[in-house]
């Protein structure tokens, strides 16, 4: 019966491993498809409750833009402590109530950029803008509440009033 024994350990085992050995190969495959964690607008989007055609809408959109953004936010070229600093800044004028253009000063005086860095920061403002056009076509209503591409600029009227005059 020993034998018998032996044969059935050295059975289960071969199962057990070729089990082992196929669960890792279907694993493999799915660390080659994770992506790195989304940031900025992209990531936000994808927290909201999206249907099936709007995740495609937005992916095409990602597609698009993705590369071009990321390129632009490297070419600013900010450290880690650079970032740190400037959000250490944004969080000491929203403290301090400031908004808009004295908020951006204040943050400019406690974490200057190089005049490079500017213009780069600059681009990135300007495409993360027409993004933000591309993914209002995309999301309800609700959905862009949630986001703020409601807000209207101060003044976006004055160029329409002047406009129908």
């Amino acid at each position: 019966m020993s034998r018998c024994h032996t044969l059935l350990m050295f059975a289960l085992v071969a199962v057990l491993s070729v089990g082992t050995a196929l669960g890792a190969d279907e694993a493999k495959p799915k660390k080659k498809q994770a992506k790195a964690p989304q940031r900025g607008i992209f990531a936000q989007v994808m927290k909201l409750d999206l249907s099936g055609e709007q995740k495609e809408k937005v992916a095409a959109i990602q597609k698009e833009f993705g590369p071009k953004l990321a390129e632009l936010t490297k070419a600013v070229g900010l450290t880690k402590e650079d970032r740190e600093a400037r959000m250490a800044a944004m969080k000491e004028a929203k403290e301090k109530g400031l908004k808009g253009k004295e908020a951006q000063e204040y943050i400019s005086a406690k974490a200057p950029l190089t005049d490079e860095q500017k213009e780069a920061q600059k681009a990135v403002a300007e495409l993360n803008g027409k993004i933000r056009e591309k993914l209002a076509g995309v999301l309800t209503d609700e959905q862009k509440e949630k986001l703020g591409l409601n807000k209207k600029k101060p003044g976006a009227n004055k160029k329409k009033k002047n406009n129908a005059e």
